[in-house]
């Protein structure tokens, strides 16, 4: 696990684990009457309490990123100001709440470390909302002399001076399976030598949007919002929306191995576009701010050949749709590691000022994301840029491709995935279809094995054996293995039929005869190095375990 981030996820497990208290005396274990959790001020201070079991985090772990992430109970009628403070219960393994209250969350010792909420935009019941960044709340947690793996983390998120009758909701777990509130972290493993660097956006002349490859607009198009993707503006032409973002202070020496970068970004309203972009590095030692007259912009300067693309848009019950993104709520994009690296990689590189991009690359007519601007609350919500590195680089060089990888794929592995859609309510062309909206010549897949839609276990050829996959690009998997996907959702969800995994296994069996592939190269998506994902699900990996060990799934 060195020199790897990881990623857990937890949800509220039971109903001593939430609730609210109003002022510092009530406390309710299920919210109110209707399940609901309140968050600011109704008639008064209200206090949401959130505990999470089993976090298996070694101690001294360095987090690159933690958030909540709630499900609001009511629609709001409009925009308004709401001022939250988010803090840990520090202790090394808090307890559950007791119904009595007697251990409520006024009773309880604080973090040091605390995060501000200021929300300001209307919530929509069901559409799950993100606080900023808890990391630093969270190592507190894990350093404490008691803390073990395994143990449980609690947050409170208290009313932060909001004005008379200003408040949120989200639902307790009491409400049933799927509201509860979740829990995500980023972590790199006992990070003893490992550093964590945040680049923030530090003046308005650091931020921007870019349209039509043309114009420059310092503080976003308007209303203190950038944005990126396609605006739709100049139909039917392409009317592309770029974002240029010069972040500091990047105290990484050069030589430095990057173990991850994300950018992490805020959207101000809520928004279902589907922008697809590549993201590029400045290729510059230490990065110019842009000049308000846009003689700067990001389009007329160098940039790096590693690049990211970041599409916006996932398959629902087999239908393309885009990415929501919610009020007030932070994501943040694919990993970038290769275009960081290059930058520090640079003879000149000065450790001060780095410069990113987001082109938009063929999105949809009038697909576009908007992001806060640092003209908006003087940088309060701009983006930031969460880079992990060691010095210990085990590395020295990071050529993207060999000649031979330029042209075609050369299968050497047998990559096993879930197409993460329903079972028998997916169809081979409508994920055919979403591929190539992406951008991508085919899907991105060598073989599909059906569901119902398309007959039960029926092997469907995706893009030829010897064309480069789009399936997997961890270790370059994309250029020298097949993907084989199973038609499915199939991580804590539906189990393959027997049909699909007769067919899985004469798959598995012909390619590796046809390829000189020995079973020992047979991986399921995750089990491939840096590749962060639940793919191909829980129901699936163990048979693909099974026929690495023997040769055989049953």
């Amino acid at each position: 696990m060195k020199n790897q981030v990881l990623k857990i996820k937890v949800t509220i497990q039971e109903n001593s684990d939430d609730g609210k208290e109003a002022g510092s005396s009530t406390w309710n274990k299920d919210g109110n009457a209707s399940n609901v959790i309140t968050l600011g001020n109704f008639t008064g201070a209200q206090t949401g309490a959130l505990r999470f079991r089993a976090i298996d985090i070694p101690k001294f772990s360095k987090v690159l990123l933690a958030r909540l992430r709630l499900r609001p109970a009511i629609t709001d009628e409009t925009d308004f100001t709401v001022n939250l403070k988010i803090k840990g219960i520090k202790e090394p393994d808090p307890a559950p709440f007791k119904p009595n209250g007697s251990n409520r969350p006024s009773t309880r010792t604080k973090t040091i470390n605390a995060v501000d909420w200021d929300i300001i935009r209307k919530w929509n019941v069901h559409e799950w909302v993100q606080t900023p960044n808890l990391n630093l709340i969270v190592e507190e947690l894990i350093s404490q002399s008691g803390w073990k793996p395994g143990n449980s983390l609690a947050f409170v998120i208290e009313d932060d001076g909001s004005p008379a009758d200003q408040s949120k909701t989200c639902y307790d777990s009491s409400k049933g399976e799927g509201y509860q509130a979740e829990l995500e972290i980023y972590y790199l493993p006992q990070g003893l030598h490992e550093q964590v660097t945040i680049g923030l956006i530090q003046g308005n002349d650091r931020d921007g949007e870019e349209d039509y490859k043309s114009t420059w607009y310092p503080n976003g198009f308007q209303n203190n919002m950038t944005t990126f993707g396609d605006d739709g503006s100049l139909d039917p032409e392409q009317s592309p929306n770029d974002a240029g973002f010069i972040f500091s202070p990047i105290a990484i020496p050069k030589r430095a191995e990057i173990i991850s970068a994300k950018i992490l970004v805020t959207s101000p309203f809520q928004n279902n576009g589907m922008p697809n972009v590549l993201i590029k590095g400045l290729a510059e030692d230490d990065a110019a701010v842009f000049v308000s007259n846009g003689s700067n912009r990001p389009s007329l300067r160098n940039k790096t050949n590693a690049k990211v693309q970041w599409n916006l848009g996932h398959a629902e019950a087999g239908v393309l749709i885009g990415d929501h993104w919610t009020a007030e709520s932070a994501y943040e994009s694919p990993e970038l590691k290769d275009i960081i690296q290059e930058i520090v990689d640079r003879p000149g590189w000065a450790e001060s000022k780095l410069g990113l991009v987001l082109e938009n690359y063929n999105s949809g007519h009038g697909n576009t994301k908007y992001i806060w601007d640092y003209n908006q609350d003087s940088g309060k919500y701009a983006p930031r840029l969460l880079i992990a590195w060691t010095k210990e680089r085990r590395v020295t060089a990071r050529d993207k491709d060999v000649e031979t990888f330029n042209k075609a794929n050369y299968p050497e592995f047998i990559i096993v995935h879930h197409s993460a859609t329903p079972r028998d309510n997916t169809r081979f062309e409508t994920i055919k279809k979403a591929h190539i909206g992406f951008g991508w010549d085919d899907i991105g897949y060598h073989k599909w094995i059906a569901g119902a839609l398309d007959g039960d276990g029926v092997l469907i050829l995706g893009r030829p054996d010897n064309v480069i996959g789009a399936h997997c690009d961890s270790n370059k998997m994309n250029y020298r293995s097949l993907g084989v996907v199973l038609c499915g959702s199939f991580h804590n969800s539906e189990t393959p039929t027997s049909a699909q995994l007769t067919t899985l296994q004469k798959v598995l069996d012909d390619l590796r005869q046809e390829r000189s592939i020995p079973k020992e190269r047979v991986f399921g998506h995750g089990e491939v190095p840096e590749s962060a994902t639940d793919c191909p699900g829980n129901a699936i990996l163990p048979y693909v375990q099974r026929y690495r060990a023997t040769g055989s799934l049953q």
